[in-house]
């Protein structure tokens, strides 16, 4: 039920996204530093965006979570080590 409560959320996600990109056909130039340019269309822009954002908030709770890793293998550690000093 779960598999198919994602598999639904999935498809939403494209129709909307397959709606926009037909319904916004018109390219947008980006300009970046020294001189570059190029012209894509909006709907490419916004998908290079999304992803950018999702990898690096990705990235972000990967540090969170090593941090956290470390953090309870060092409590564990002082566990283990209090455990066996009362014994």
């Amino acid at each position: 039920m779960k598999k198919l409560l994602y598999v639904i959320v999935i498809l939403v996600f494209f129709l909307f996204g397959l709606s926009i990109f037909y319904n916004n056909p018109q390219n947008i130039e980006l300009k970046y530093y020294m001189g570059l340019r190029t012209e894509q269309p909006l709907t490419v822009v916004l998908l290079i965006t999304f992803i950018a954002g999702i990898i690096v908030g990705y990235f972000a709770s990967l540090i969170k979570s090593l941090k956290l890793r470390r953090r309870l293998s060092k409590a564990n550690k002082t566990i283990r080590t209090l455990e066996s000093n009362q014994v």
